[in-house]
């Protein structure tokens, strides 16, 4: 009999001895993946955005500076900037590859980490080979960054996600334009060492940023966790879709990357401040995120593929403008050409996201990385072509065939599949 007692009840123990570590295990398992609101994850996404292109865009007024703190002639220091460009859009692409294919969340926040370290201290640099190595580290970081950060953004709101990646994109071109005022007033003040002490603020808040993401929502792999990743070769895109995307990003992004560079050298001679000139550039980078909130006020899905196309040209005719003009005027259609190129560079990166939606790190750092890389590429040649043929005023031209040009090419992109629009 009492056998019998015995032998339920030790059934009865190990049954609940078994749920009780299955509900330990769920409620860890529960802890370590619940998603925080979308809201909340996309808010401190879009701060670290703007804190990665505030340290970014730093560099944009600092050219020319660079060049007389490490005794080069003029435009010697165009590798550099060509060499920065690489690290920031090539290293996106190799990084976007690596991580689509394996669990990669902590991006987030070691790019950074990278960016705000390395950039802050380019003005402790001797020689240009230092100035390189810093940069190159620091733009590493900056492309770790952005892939993972838009592909989690958009698995947000995979149902709205244009406008998901406008205030993604918003919160960088925030960056962008705050990044030249700032480091321009650090300079003028402290000199390029003054620099050193973005570290004093940029950490703490990566810091705060770190902690509170640990809950955002993982973005899948195009291969399980636990399983083997496939060669390249089966998970990667046509090579037609992927030369079509970067080459209407380069061509687009050419007046956004060109602009505030060939601006630092024309207002160079005119005994402007590095704070004044900063200032100027900042006008086109906060006329892009004007830009930004207009896309995600007014574009909605319908108007996407008619945004693509339209806006870079009207944008043409200003660019072409920009070298006949000075002064306020100047500033004034600064701000006109960024905000009519700002409208679409969200509608763009959410266009590449839908047509590669099992490739969305690849499709983002094509669109963004990649596009950006293969621009600079382009400006730090033209700059040195125009500059010298003594006729630096006549690149705005070349921006604005550019620009055109992307309209053009953006007809041959296709269209998204039904089922691909809500593709997390």
């Amino acid at each position: 009999m009492s056998g019998r007692v015995h032998q339920p009840t030790c059934v009865l123990r190990m049954s609940l001895g078994q749920t009780t570590q299955t509900s330990i295990a769920a409620s860890a398992a529960s802890s370590q993946t619940m998603p925080a609101s979308p809201v909340v994850v996309l808010c401190l996404l879009a701060t670290a955005h703007t804190l990665v292109d505030t340290f970014a865009g730093s560099t944009q007024p600092l050219w020319p500076l660079l060049e007389q703190h490490l005794n080069v002639e003029r435009g010697g220091l165009l590798w550099i900037f060509f060499g920065w460009m690489m690290a920031t859009s090539v290293g996106q692409l190799l990084i976007a590859i690596w991580a689509d294919r394996r669990p990669s969340r902590w991006l987030i926040w070691w790019g950074p980490l990278l960016a705000v370290c390395f950039v802050s201290v380019v003005g402790w640099a001797r020689t240009p080979e230092q100035a390189m190595l810093a940069l190159a580290i620091g733009g590493i970081g900056v492309a770790a960054f952005h892939p993972e950060a838009a592909a989690t953004a958009g698995a947000a709101f995979p149902n709205q996600r244009s406008r998901a990646m406008a205030i993604f994109a918003l919160s960088g071109y925030f960056g962008q334009s705050i990044g030249p005022i700032y480091s321009g007033f650090m300079a003028d003040w402290l000199g390029l060492k003054g620099l050193a002490w973005g570290l004093a603020w940029g950490l703490p808040i990566l810091a705060v940023l770190c902690v509170c993401l640990r809950h955002a929502p993982a973005v899948e792999s195009t291969v399980g966790t636990h399983a083997p990743a496939p060669p390249v070769s089966r998970t990667f895109p046509s090579a037609w879709l992927l030369s079509l995307l970067l080459l209407v990003g380069a061509l687009r992004l050419l007046p956004a990357l060109g602009i505030p560079l060939a601006l630092a050298y024309l207002l160079e001679g005119s005994q402007m401040s590095n704070a004044l000139v900063g200032a100027v550039q900042s006008s086109f980078m906060a006329g892009i995120g004007l830009g930004a909130i207009v896309c995600a006020a007014v574009i909605d899905r319908k108007r996407e593929r008619t945004a693509l196309w339209l806006f870079p040209l009207l944008a043409a005719p200003v660019l072409a403008c920009l070298g006949l003009t000075s002064g306020w005027p100047l500033v004034g259609m600064v701000s006109t050409c960024g905000v009519l190129l700002g409208i679409t560079m969200p509608v763009y990166i959410s266009y590449g996201q839908q047509l590669l939606p099992n490739s969305q790190r690849v499709a983002s750092s094509i669109t963004m990385g990649m596009s950006w890389g293969c621009g600079g590429a382009i400006v730090a040649v033209a700059m040195w072509y125009f500059t010298a043929r003594e006729s630096l005023t006549s690149i705005f031209v070349f921006f604005a065939i550019a620009s055109a040009a992307s309209a053009v090419c953006c007809h041959f992109l296709p269209t998204p599949q039904p089922n691909d629009t809500s593709s997390a």
